[in-house]
């Protein structure tokens, strides 16, 4: 006798609660990416086939220079950062408040003359740019304040590495100058900062 083949019906499947955890989902990182703050200074490096990368490091000192030779620094070691403003802060005997310390916290480099601390730290950072405040870190013979800004940077964590970002048409004078001041300080150690080319076939 043959067998009673059992009658196939569909299968279907409830996909609400899919859709609630995939907006939930959305939801969430909305609220809790970060938006890129605005650079507040463009600089396009120079390409070469190194595939060597920073981006997934930690403890860089970046030492930025600008196409019309302005010199920018900035780190992701939060303490060294805040040691360089006491130090500095300190040696011009200029009074940090609350506020002034929030809007060094918000600005991701320094990039102005030590005498304009206070001037620039009253204001945001996308004010500070607005209103040009940020003309790049003094490097000359006559005022070196680029050394001070890494000395102090480099007491706070002597293991910081160093990384310079330069235009590709920045001036080389002024290139020559910032690896002049960190060889000064017996760093002979750092990385330039490039964006990637394909490898010549």
């Amino acid at each position: 006798m043959p067998k009673v083949k059992a009658k196939r019906q569909s299968v279907s499947l409830d996909m609400t609660a899919m859709c609630d955890v995939a907006f939930l989902l959305l939801t969430f990182f909305m609220l809790t990416a970060k938006f890129k703050p605005e650079e507040a200074v463009t600089i396009v490096p120079p390409s070469s086939i190194s595939e060597k990368t920073i981006s997934g490091e930690k403890g860089i000192l970046t030492i930025s220079v600008s196409p019309e030779g302005g010199i920018f620094l900035g780190t992701d070691d939060k303490a060294a950062k805040d040691y360089m403003l006491e130090r500095m802060a300190n040696r011009l005997s200029v009074p940090v408040s609350a506020e002034m310390k929030k809007n060094y916290d918000a600005s991701e480099i320094v990039g102005y003359p030590a005498g304009a601390m206070r001037q620039v730290l009253s204001v945001k950072p996308s004010d500070a740019k607005a209103k040009g405040y940020l003309k790049g870190i003094p490097c000359d013979s006559a005022n070196n304040e680029l050394f001070l800004w890494v000395s102090y940077a480099k007491i706070s964590n002597p293991g910081l590495k160093v990384a310079i970002k330069g235009d590709a048409n920045s001036n080389y004078k002024v290139f020559n100058q910032v690896v002049g001041t960190l060889q000064e300080q017996n760093i002979n150690t750092f990385q330039l900062v490039t964006s990637p080319e394909g490898r010549p076939q």
